[in-house]
């Protein structure tokens, strides 16, 4: 299969852009479904999973063959999902101080804030970016350690850590929420 991507990547490399469409059609759904787990919105996901296709062509010729195609792939997809959370953030502070200046002492009385849009379930907003991602890898994508480091650019440990964070905070908000949770993690249907 390493085989068939690097052929892939060589005929990209040597102007054939339709066998690019065969590395997107192998990775996309997965590729989504990372970026659904960071971001908490399709639209959002669908939205970085093309800008993400868009970077690695461009940069396709500084991809190092040693390296694994995926883990390189979902690097450029966590830094875009990383970047796409600061924006994100920073457009909710300005609209937020615009409401705040527009708004008359009594309107703001009356609670006249700006609601946060509902897109993630209640325990994502417990775990870091970095925390969501290396669970994503982890248990959808079914990364090693060692792989979730490379995609990440840190260390094994790091990812560990993260890993030990994550499920400790997720069991806390899982155990908030009434459900009684074992040493194994909860299958999709137990989670609310």
């Amino acid at each position: 299969m390493i085989m068939d991507e690097n052929a892939c990547i060589e005929k990209v490399l040597l102007g054939d852009a339709a066998a690019y469409e065969v590395l997107v059609g192998k990775y996309q759904s997965q590729l989504v479904s990372f970026l659904w787990n960071l971001l908490g919105c399709g639209e959002d996901a669908r939205d970085a999973a093309q800008e993400v296709f868009i970077k690695a062509y461009f940069h396709l010729g500084s991809f190092n063959r040693m390296r694994s195609f995926k883990s390189w792939l979902f690097a450029i997809a966590y830094h875009c999902a990383v970047d796409m959370l600061r924006k994100k953030k920073r457009l909710r502070r300005f609209w937020q101080r615009q409401a705040c200046e527009d708004l008359e002492p009594e309107s703001a009385a009356a609670g006249g804030r700006i609601e946060e849009s509902p897109l993630w379930q209640p325990f994502l907003r417990k775990i870091t970016p970095q925390e969501r991602a290396v669970l994503a890898l982890r248990y959808n994508e079914d990364f090693a350690a060692e792989e979730i480091a490379d995609a990440l650019g840190c260390s094994a440990s790091t990812v560990r850590v993260h890993l030990f964070n994550a499920r400790r905070k997720l069991k806390k908000e899982l155990q908030n929420a009434g459900l009684t949770v074992g040493s194994q993690m909860p299958r999709a249907e137990e989670v609310p």
